[in-house]
């Protein structure tokens, strides 16, 4: 009979430790059966034995407890004890246990190599399946940037500056959901999860290469907090709204800081855009990006304040 080889098995050290663990809890139960009842059911302990060393250390150790206990029983529980004698009976009896015990080892052995294989291949189809949506967030992440620099473009062509100002800040919010790809595309774990302050982070300084004049600080600090994508990107979109709002009315004389911080707060994930401008004076009317915040923070049930306390503080809580 030819043993299926076991792809999975442990070293030879640990096999020769299972090994000599079942063969010593085959002798240990003899010992006690002996001690009641000797010489009745020989192979009684041979075959957990046997099934105990092939399910933990593969066919090898198997093989070698059944060699083993099979000698054993042949020595020092076939009368006469203690010799190698044996009768007619006695040998059809060894021999066909000794094959029951083979069958048993190949069966476990081609169940482990089996096993093996099927978790090796669904490993292999997961990798797999993790490189492609790492290549279609990267491609989507491509054409994000894309139409990004494609409106960019178009408003460095335009000689009205109200026109110029809406295409950059659509550009800018293409940005910020490209940067949720770029994030996701480069991790190495849940494919559906992003580290929070990482993207964010990313944004801040897309958005002060993009958006702010040199003159215009932005700074970022945060904790470390994981989200699913869609939510980072829903908060990455409120943000990108409320830099854009303070880029265009906090700073008339084109000087000033702006301060972003994410932090845990009980239950909940604290988002703050801070400014040191003139506040809201130069805002006019709600319009777009109000109705958009507004739009974004209901969609993740988060709640959104805008106070003004020497600057701008617009506050974003999201409950966990």
């Amino acid at each position: 009979m030819k043993f299926v080889r076991d792809p999975d098995g442990m070293n030879w050290l640990g096999e020769v430790v299972v090994t000599l663990a079942a063969i010593g809890f085959a002798v240990i139960g003899r010992a006690v059966i002996d001690m009641f009842a000797p010489g009745v059911l020989p192979f009684a302990l041979t075959f957990p034995a046997v099934i105990f060393a092939s399910l933990l250390a593969g066919a090898r150790a198997g093989a070698a407890a059944l060699i083993v206990c099979q000698l054993l029983v042949w020595f020092f529980v076939f009368p006469p004890r203690g010799s190698f004698a044996i009768s007619s009976a006695q040998a059809v009896s060894l021999f066909f246990s000794s094959f029951s015990l083979g069958l048993t080892v190949w069966i476990i052995a081609a169940y482990r190599a089996a096993q093996t294989r099927l978790q090796q291949e669904t490993r292999s189809r997961v990798d797999l399946l993790s490189l492609a949506l790492r290549e279609v967030d990267h491609r989507t992440k491509n054409n994000f940037q894309i139409a990004a620099s494609l409106l960019q473009s178009q408003a460095a062509a335009q000689s009205d500056p109200a026109l110029a100002h809406e295409l950059r800040s659509a550009a800018s919010r293409l940005i910020s959901i490209a940067t949720v790809y770029a994030d996701l595309a480069l991790s190495s774990a849940d494919l559906n999860r992003v580290m929070l302050q990482d993207y964010l982070r990313e944004l801040c300084a897309r958005f002060r290469e993009t958006m702010l004049p040199p003159t215009v600080s932005l700074a970022f600090e945060g904790d470390a907090v994981e989200v699913s994508t869609q939510s980072a990107t829903t908060i990455g979109l409120i943000v990108n709204e409320c830099l854009t709002n303070a880029a265009k009315h906090a700073f008339p004389r084109g000087i000033g800081a702006i301060d972003v911080s994410v932090r845990r707060d009980g239950d909940a994930i604290l988002i703050e855009v801070r400014d040191d401008g003139v506040g809201n004076a130069g805002a006019g009317t709600p319009g777009t990006g109000s109705t958009l915040i507004g739009t974004l923070a209901r969609s993740i049930r988060a709640t959104f304040a805008a106070s003004e306390d020497r600057g701008r503080v617009c506050t974003l809580r999201v409950p966990f």
